[in-house]
């Protein structure tokens, strides 16, 4: 089903027409009797980032990233550093 609107009705009845879209009807606004736009439902939000395989191809894990020897690594480089939480 499909209904054609002038601007200045359209204006006036919006919340009407939008609830015919989310029923599934199409509406057409006219300009002088022309077809100037149709009023469609907005697309689904997108749930990217969520879920597993969120970060798949966004970071890069070098080798051994997750080894002990990494681990005492990284602990060296802060071992020279201050300790303690006041400033």
């Amino acid at each position: 089903m499909s209904m054609e609107l002038g601007i200045r009705d359209a204006k006036n009845n919006l919340s009407k027409l939008v609830e015919a879209v989310l029923q599934g009807e199409e509406v057409f606004l006219t300009n002088r009797g022309e077809r100037v736009a149709q009023i469609v439902p907005a697309p689904k939000a997108s749930v990217a980032g969520k879920g597993r395989g969120s970060w798949a191809g966004k970071i890069n894990l070098y080798p051994g990233w997750d080894s002990i020897e990494e681990d005492k690594r990284i602990e060296q480089m802060f071992e020279g550093l201050p300790q303690g939480g006041s400033h």
